[in-house]
């Protein structure tokens, strides 16, 4: 057959495949890809010129750059916003871990919540620069001092696995490491992100390399270079970017967007000044390209359009890239006519692109070679972007809403979506589907086709969702099973999910339109809108919820023997019933000698609350026994609540909370005598409720008491971890603080960062390294340096027991060097580095005592560990003894 032919029966192939496909090549692309138009939580709108101008960005290269780093605040944001913004190409940062653990200064989430919440500002900074976020199924556990540390609690296979797979579904030309995978990168996490980096850059060139490392079913994609960015080695040659580039659009330069998504970090303190000036963004070649240095970061990759076609097989391939070049054209054509007013002028010529696209990738769908198939998943891409620029251009608007934001498993629930036709032509209309995630409609809407929608005509569409019975409720897809080790469980999850920031929403909406001739489709999440009378209209996304949420308070129950040797707590019962619902609650103790302790209840009110306390009793012979709660109703049973992790720069997500309550019942002595403790709050700090539960007389000192009450009322103060950051008053109450301690009083002082250093504010010198002296194994050795000191010996006599159990680590913000008047009381150790001792300070001062730890109590007294409260009762004995201690 000639090549006329072939060309031919690919032609009438690939016709055929689009006349039986549902939708055709307008389908939409995978989520992952970022649109255009609006967000669903934002009010419906067009986009404007600005999403013209993006659009017709994307149809005029191809350029795809993945970032790869160890935390949700490590991303190389200069590297993203120069190829999403300045360059028009499409960027993607894949995050190794959440960030769960990591510390929290604006919010009580931590652990899976702070995960939640770090994604999130993920999410919220890649609304900003234009870039795509990616995963892997790493767990944060913490710093580690090496990689080979790192890498023994995440495995290298499944990390590289992880690796692959976002670079087999995103398509990097290049790769960008932000950390090498050498000492310099310091945490060991970031040693592990450049050596998956490397590797994952290596296996993606060789075949065999790749079949062997990379997950079932991943089509090999080889990524052209490999960079690091240039943070390190600022001596070397590098490839430049000026960032002082300005957005026509917003008026700031791409040095500012990069530091407004920085920015987006609150919960890490990451807020950065949006300078103005000339800035470059800078990165060091490694591997592949053109083979050598150069100031082009693409050097060695083709960026043209046509370049989409070159995996396909030869012939293929230089039948497709004519059409690809002539849309590149056309949209440099387009893009330099923008401006107000213009967009109905456009609408002919983005219908040509997006039916040259169209042509191109029905020609690659013709073909079963594997490199075909990924040249067409590029094309698609640039379909669905053609797809969206048309509609811009045209006037055409789309929500989607429900007037109920919680969905119950079983209900019917009425949307309307509107379609705004702000143009000068008709648009047809030819069906509207409703896409859930993870579960199908009871009963599909009845069909809505045929409809044109008039210039000037608001068409709004009644729909009726009818959940199944069984849908499950709302969670994030990695939280939905137990973690295995220090990864997510995935297994249960699908392929095209895994790796994604979270899962699709639960209902959007997808309009089928006919556009200029074209066919079209646009999707829109279904999300609730409100109004509120204060701030206006205000938006939230839909989530499936149970019939009944069981939240039990606290998670952690502290029983000092022999003065308690049983609590209780409070369960909280939520429901989401349209009407009263009744049912037993029950505790089960994995303590063999405790008895089930059930008790009935009854929500009167629809949708309503109550509050039930429940006796919890010590295992005898055990330090610790976990209570289950469990509300059965009718044959169900429910045991979590699914609070949301909500902070205002982010979207809400479920944040799931099984009612588990530890019960950890230990010998403790409080200080003789002790009266009232005030306490200043810091960041993520639960240490208050952690002392009064163990009946230390607790008081919170705000602002106005640290400025003007009478500080000597009380027998100790207690600063909490940064608070120098968080309360704005401490720094200014300062010489009140330490002149209380010259009175004779006590100060604890939690560790604190570098603002407290610079701000003087201990009573004598002392410094901390940058970066700062930490010890990351909770198992290491503890030396005591005066084992007789009262801090070890009253009223608690404390063992080595006392520092077994210890979570995540054992100290941070140690000071390295203090003045002579400071006692170190403890030397800490973590294996292979030098010995650190200054985690635990005491000196005196005039008549009182001043103590500073870098012990990580916020987070054993949260978690229970029973040694960390009789340190603490320790601590605040030290204010009974009058002689230096």
């Amino acid at each position: 057959m000639s090549r006329p032919s072939r060309a031919l029966a690919r032609r009438a192939l690939a016709a055929l495949l689009l006349a039986l496909a549902p939708g055709g090549l307008a389908a939409p692309v995978a989520a992952a890809v970022p649109s255009v138009l609006p967000p669903a939580l934002e009010p419906a709108g067009t986009g404007g010129l600005p999403a013209l101008d993006r659009a017709l960005a994307k149809l005029s290269t191809h350029r795809r750059l993945l970032v790869i780093a160890a935390h949700p605040d490590d991303e190389d944001g200069a590297a993203l916003v120069a190829v999403a913004e300045g360059m028009g190409g499409e960027a993607a940062y894949l995050s190794l871990s959440r960030g769960e653990g990591g510390q929290n200064l604006i919010g009580e989430e931590k652990g899976a919540g702070l995960g939640l919440l770090r994604s999130e500002e993920l999410l919220a900074a890649r609304r900003l620069d234009g870039a795509r976020q990616y995963f892997t199924r790493a767990h944060d556990f913490g710093y580690t001092r090496s990689l080979a540390e790192t890498l023994s609690r995440w495995p290298r296979a499944a990390l590289l696995a992880d690796t692959l797979r976002i670079v087999a579904r995103f398509r990097p030309q290049v790769i960008v490491t932000v950390f090498p995978d050498d000492g310099r990168g310091g945490h060991g996490q970031h040693q592990a992100a450049g050596w998956v980096a490397a590797e994952a850059y290596r296996r993606s060139r060789e075949a065999q390399g790749w079949r062997e490392a990379a997950p079932a079913g991943a089509a090999r994609w080889e990524a052209a270079s490999l960079w690091r960015s240039g943070w390190f080695d600022r001596e070397a040659a590098a490839a430049l970017f000026p960032l002082g580039t300005l957005d026509p659009w917003s008026g700031r330069s791409l040095y500012q967007i990069a530091g407004a998504a920085r920015s987006q970090h609150r919960s890490q303190d990451m807020g950065r000044p949006l300078d103005l000036g000339p800035r470059d963004g800078r990165w060091i070649w490694l591997a592949g390209g053109s083979g050598a240095p150069s100031p082009d970061l693409f050097a060695g990759a083709d960026t043209s359009l046509a370049g989409l076609a070159a995996p396909a097989p030869p012939a293929l391939a230089a039948e497709v890239a004519p059409l690809l070049a002539a849309v590149e054209a056309g949209a440099r054509e387009l893009r330099a006519q923008l401006r107000p007013g213009a967009g109905a002028e456009l609408v002919d010529g983005l219908a040509r692109l997006h039916a040259g696209l169209a042509e191109a990738a029905a020609l690659l769908a013709a073909s079963a070679d594997p490199g075909a198939a990924a040249a067409r998943a590029l094309v698609e891409e640039k379909v669905a972007v053609a797809g969206e620029a048309l509609a811009v251009a045209a006037g055409l608007a789309l929500d989607a809403t429900s007037a109920r934001e919680e969905l119950l498993a079983g209900a019917e629930v009425p949307l309307a979506v509107t379609l705004w036709n702000a143009g000068s032509e008709p648009v047809g209309v030819e069906r509207i589907e409703l896409a859930t995630e993870g579960f199908a409609l009871s009963a599909a809407p009845a069909p809505i086709a045929g409809r044109e929608v008039a210039p000037g005509e608001l068409a709004r569409f009644e729909l009726s969702l009818a959940l199944p019975a069984d849908a499950g409720p709302t969670r994030p897809y990695f939280l939905r099973r137990p973690l295995a080790g220090d990864l997510y469980d995935w297994e249960a999850v699908p392929e095209q999910v895994r790796g994604e920031p979270f899962e699709p929403p639960p209902v959007a909406a997808r309009l089928y339109l006919r556009i200029a001739g074209r066919p079209v489709v646009l999707e829109r999440e279904v999300v609730h809108r409100a109004l509120d009378q204060a701030v206006g209209e205000v938006r939230r996304p839909l989530r499936i919820v149970p019939l009944l949420e069981v939240a039990a308070e606290p998670f952690v129950v502290l029983l000092p023997l022999p003065a308690r040797p049983a609590g209780s707590v409070s369960v909280r019962l939520r429901s989401h019933a349209e009407a009263p619902l009744a049912g037993t609650l029950r505790a089960r103790s994995d303590c063999p000698d405790a008895a089930e302790v059930a008790r009935p209840f009854a929500i009167a009110d629809p949708a309503g609350e109550i509050a039930l306390e429940l006796p919890l009793a010590a295992c005898p012979g055990s330090e610790r026994a976990v209570w289950r709660r469990a509300a059965q109703v009718g044959g169900s049973e429910y045991a979590e609540a699914l609070p949301l992790a909500a902070l205002p720069h982010v979207r809400p997500r479920p944040w799931p909370q099984p009612a588990e309550v530890a019960v950890h019942a230990f010998p403790l002595a409080l200080p003789a005598g002790l009266g009232r403790v005030g306490y200043v709050v810091g960041a993520l700090d639960r240490v208050p409720e952690a002392l009064a539960a163990v009946g230390i007389p607790v008081e919170r000192l705000a602002a106005r008491d640290l400025e003007a009450a009478d500080l000597s009322v009380y027998d100790a103060i207690v600063v909490g971890p940064r608070a120098y950051e968080t309360e704005p008053a401490l720094a200014r109450a300062n010489p009140r603080l330490l002149d209380y301690v010259r009175r004779g009083g006590l100060l604890v002082v939690q560790y604190q960062q570098y603002p407290f250093v610079e701000g003087a504010f201990a009573p004598l010198p002392l410094a901390i390294a940058r970066p700062h002296d930490r010890v990351t194994d909770e198992a290491s050795p503890v030396r005591l340096l005066e084992p007789e000191h009262p801090v070890f010996t009253t009223p608690n006599r404390l063992g080595p027991a006392d520092w077994e159990g210890w979570v995540q680590e054992r100290g941070l913000y140690l000071a390295r060097t203090f003045d002579p008047g400071f006692r170190p009381l403890l030397a800490l150790q973590d294996p292979g580095e030098p010995e650190q001792q200054g985690a635990l300070l005491v000196a005196r001062v005039g008549e009182g005592t001043y103590v500073y730890t870098g012990l990580a109590l916020f987070r054993q007294l949260p978690a229970g560990v029973p040694g960390a409260v009789r340190l603490f009762a320790n601590l605040l004995a030290l204010g009974e003894r009058a002689e230096a201690p």
